[in-house]
């Protein structure tokens, strides 16, 4: 079994989680903890603490907003548990790849497969590029 956790500065795991749910559905096994709502990144480390000692057969993926923010650092401690993985760096398609991948495949593979999918996805599209593909006719769906 695996669990997402979403952790972020303000309210962007909460935002992460909203658009995640407009385009799946139903997503009540992803949790949002944005810092908006707690103390301090050590009051959320000990809340996914709870949780990651309560199940240790399941695998805890914790997407935080930036490698190396106070968010970050501070659940980077919470990997001396080997059911825990934290990627820096969310975005929402990462997050629908590992909540919809049903392959039979480790979650550090799963992880590792949806880190570069999100890297190859990551494009600048300057305005000389957009009326070219806009002047062939490209589909909105494709172009945005």
């Amino acid at each position: 079994m695996r669990k997402i956790i979403l952790a972020s500065h303000g309210s962007m795991a909460e935002g992460v989680l909203s658009a995640a749910k407009m385009i799946m559905g139903d997503c009540e096994e992803i949790q949002a903890l944005g810092l908006d709502h707690y103390e301090s990144p050590t009051e959320i480390a000990r809340r996914i603490e709870r949780q990651v000692t309560a199940e240790p057969d399941c695998d805890f993926m914790i997407f935080c907003d930036i490698h190396g923010g106070s968010v970050h650092n501070q659940l980077t401690e919470l990997c001396r548990y080997p059911n825990v993985y934290l990627v820096g760096g969310m975005t929402l398609s990462m997050i629908l790849e590992c909540h919809l991948n049903v392959q039979d495949i480790s979650t550090m593979e799963l992880l590792e497969n949806a880190v570069q999918s999100a890297k190859d996805t990551i494009t600048v599209l300057s305005h000389k590029q957009a009326v070219e593909q806009i002047e062939k006719g490209m589909e909105d769906d494709v172009l945005w």
